[in-house]
């Protein structure tokens, strides 16, 4: 039994050995017959709707350009500007005076009942108003009054009547609507909005700003990631060729050669990976830059010129930095801006709270003048035979016979004519009128008006409070901003040092393979290393521009860092 088991273990070892063989064997020769794959850092990109080979070169001054002159999101804050300046000037309209008019024609037949009822009436009536309103909230009435009228009324000396009437009406409030009025009010409200949207107008162009860098420098991040990643992969071939021949030299075991291979697949799968990353970075910045399917630039690859660089300057003390976003940021400009239209508001609702008392004057002329009517009027027919018994006795007696009254004897000479004549008349001032007196309104209560003063006084207390609430987020966002500015100014140092360290440990690491001290393992894990510092090197770089980029944003002195000049909307 004994026996029997000694001859089991032998025979087992045995074939344990042959099977080691085999598999050695197997390993040797595929090592030698496996041929080692081309670089893949040579291989042309592959990137959809992108020519790889029509390449723009763009430092940050031109794409931040681009972004402000096609990004959709600026085009509707500059359109809003524009509307805001058409309100004003609309609101302005308040003040136009305007002109009105009206001519026609009257025809009128009235039955008589009377001898002194006109009977048939024509008139030509023509009325010419201006009006407007001045600055001071007051207003005046310019009226041009004109009639041609004829009648069949026999009473009537003149006929046809010209008749013109000039009048001037100025009425002053001197209570309510004195210090501010509706129109006036609106023209104040409308300028600050104005002012609004302009400083939303350069938030948004901030904002932009902010999110253009971010995007140049991500995809700074996506191309050199990929360098870096492609480096990865030569260093894997190298060291695969490496692996080769010295298995071919019978130096290193055949299974070396499927651990480098194995390492430059993955390293393969990274650096397509970063391609894809490439496109989404450069994607995300042509959407910020460029109109939609409108320019060419969409089928170009776009090449960041600049390079992320630390700069030491770009650093504030705390104090300094929070009193400039408290000068600087256009949000709470925009609070001081609805804080102004509040108090407008306020000062409104109150001055409606008074009770109305205007001022008016009026002074008007007349003109008149018409032609003779030919026809004696009945109570003077009526004396005619009398006059003629009168003379004829007269005659008889010796006597002077009685002239008969003359129809036009009482009135003016100035009176007859035609229309000229009576502007003429009307000019002359003659015969004039006017008045002199108060209007006053006073409502026995006011609650419309005292709740609308009371709401505008509450939303004024809201906006205060809204105002601290801002200055405290912004106060938090310069924080924020300086310590990851700070932070990743010292990962930078640590980064490079990491990276210098990397590098000097595969270098020794290769020239301890090369001698036989070292293995494969430790080779390829020190180049992973080495791609892994440069990368993170590469990350607090970028991460280092983008928290600058922020810390401007935070401080808004992003416009005048990049030297950019918003055109600020002109009113009249």
């Amino acid at each position: 039994m004994i026996l029997n088991h000694s001859l089991l273990k032998s025979v087992t070892n045995l074939f344990a050995g042959v099977m080691v063989a085999l598999v050695m064997c197997a390993l040797h020769t595929q090592a030698q017959t496996t041929p080692v794959p081309p670089s893949s850092a040579a291989a042309p990109d592959q990137r959809i709707g992108v020519d790889t080979s029509k390449v723009v070169k763009l430092t940050m001054a031109d794409t931040i350009r681009l972004a402000l002159e096609n990004n959709r999101d600026i085009e509707v804050d500059r359109l809003s500007v524009q509307m805001n300046e058409f309100d004003l000037r609309g609101s302005r309209g308040a003040y136009d005076p305007v002109l009105n008019g009206t001519v026609y024609y009257d025809r009128r037949l009235v039955p008589a009942t009377s001898v002194f009822a006109p009977g048939k009436t024509d008139n030509v009536i023509g009325t010419v108003r201006l009006n407007q309103r001045t600055a001071e909230g007051g207003s005046y009435e310019l009226l041009f009054d004109n009639n041609r009228s004829t009648t069949q009324n026999p009473f009537n000396v003149l006929n046809p009547v010209y008749q013109s009437n000039l009048s001037f009406t100025y009425t002053q409030p001197i209570w309510r609507n004195r210090a501010i009025d509706a129109p006036r009010r609106q023209i104040k409200i409308t300028k600050k909005r104005l002012d609004l949207s302009d400083s939303q107008f350069r938030q948004r162009a901030i904002e932009i700003i902010a999110q253009v860098q971010r995007a140049y420098w991500d995809l700074v991040f996506a191309r050199r990631d990929r360098e870096i990643k492609r480096e990865a992969v030569q260093l894997a071939l190298t060291q695969l060729e490496s692996n080769q021949r010295r298995v071919d030299a019978g130096n290193l075991a055949p299974s070396d050669v499927i651990s480098a291979r194995v390492e430059v697949d993955r390293r393969s799968d990274e650096a397509e990976a970063a391609l894809e990353a490439i496109q989404r970075a450069e994607n995300g910045l042509k959407n910020l830059m460029l109109e939609p399917t409108k320019s060419d630039l969409w089928s170009s690859t776009i090449e960041p010129v600049e390079e992320p660089t630390v700069d030491s300057s770009a650093s504030l003390p705390l104090g300094d930095a929070i009193k400039l976003a408290f000068q600087n940021r256009p949000e709470l400009e925009q609070y001081r801006l609805r804080k102004d239209v509040n108090d407008i508001d306020v000062g409104y609702y109150h001055n409606q709270t008074k009770p109305q008392i205007d001022f008016f004057a009026t002074y008007g002329t007349v003109g008149l003048a018409g032609g003779l009517r030919d026809q004696i009027n009945p109570i003077t027919a009526g004396n005619v035979a009398l006059y003629q018994r009168v003379n004829l006795l007269s005659t008889m007696a010796g006597l002077q016979p009685i002239p008969p009254p003359a129809i036009d004897s009482a009135l003016d000479p100035n009176l007859i004519g035609g229309y000229g004549q009576s502007l003429q008349n009307l000019l002359r001032n003659e015969f004039r009128a006017w008045r002199v007196g108060v209007n006053f309104n006073l409502p026995l209560r006011n609650r419309t008006a005292e709740a609308q003063y009371g709401r505008a006084l509450a939303e004024g207390r809201q906006i205060d409070v809204q105002r601290q609430k801002m200055e405290q987020q912004v106060e938090i966002e310069v924080r924020n901003a300086l310590q990851a500015a700070d932070t990743s100014r010292r990962r930078v140092e640590a980064a490079k040092n990491s990276r210098i360290n990397a590098e000097l440990q595969y270098q020794s690491e290769v020239r301890k393979f090369d001698a036989g001290q070292s293995t494969n393992f430790l080779v390829l894990d020190r180049q992973n290393a080495l791609s892994a510092a440069r990368g993170r090197e590469l990350k607090a770089l970028t991460d280092y521009t983008k928290a600058v980029a922020e810390l401007q944003r935070a401080v808004s002195t992003t416009l005048a860092s990049n030297s950019i000049q918003l055109k600020n909307p002109t009113s009249d």
